[in-house]
């Protein structure tokens, strides 16, 4: 029993203040993609889904539920697209967006170890969920879940005001601006501390 997850950094040329993270799973059988304007039933009807669409829709909200609620970082949602490396997989897929290394404040976090470190933390736990749900029926735990079982707020990482190492690499290819404030949702009264998750995810593909 297999899952492929494909962990990427964003970036976009039109818009140099968008920030936060987003998912995607591979679109269904007779669904429009997200970025899909209006689309006739008849072509949706040709569109090819998986054996795997309804587990890929269930890890996706499974593994975005638990970034939200351990980073607050702007939330652009769970969205569904025909992205090869989601079409040519045979196993439940998502591909994870976690952040945009073309906002200057955002990049500055991504290059940060312990950030990263976090990140792939939430993307555990969202995996562990899950599996939790396809072995033991368990409903897996949201965003409010997650938040109310902090013992204190999550904490947002400041960016420092000098270049990191990542933002040398770039160069002037990136245009970059000051970070916005990134939306939060308003947390709910702490309770108790969850378990650390044992070590790091840096590869692309976990199994659980």
């Amino acid at each position: 029993n297999s899952i492929f997850v494909s962990i990427h950094f964003n970036a976009t040329n039109d818009d140099p203040n968008a920030t936060g993270f987003e998912i995607f799973s591979f679109t269904p059988l007779g669904a429009p993609s997200t970025s899909d304007g209006a689309v006739a039933p008849s072509s949706l009807s040709t569109q090819p889904g998986t054996a795997v669409d309804a587990q890929s829709v269930a890890l996706s909200a499974c593994i975005y539920h638990s970034m939200l609620g351990h980073i607050p970082e702007f939330d652009r949602g769970i969205k569904r697209a025909r992205f090869a490396v989601l079409r040519l997989t045979r196993v439940p897929a998502v591909l994870v967006e976690g952040g945009f290394l073309t906002e200057r404040g955002e990049s500055q976090l991504i290059a940060k170890k312990d950030w990263r470190v976090k990140l792939a933390q939430a993307i555990g736990a969202g995996v562990e969920n899950y599996v939790a749900l396809g072995v033991k029926k368990q409903p897996p735990m949201l965003v409010a879940d997650y938040r109310r079982q902090n013992k204190s707020p999550p904490v947002e990482f400041v960016a420092p005001e000098a270049d990191s190492s990542l933002l040398d690499l770039l160069g002037d290819s990136v245009a970059l601006s000051p970070s916005p404030t990134p939306a939060e949702t308003p947390l709910p009264a702490p309770q108790q501390q969850p378990p650390q998750l044992p070590g790091s995810l840096e590869s692309a593909v976990i199994v659980p």
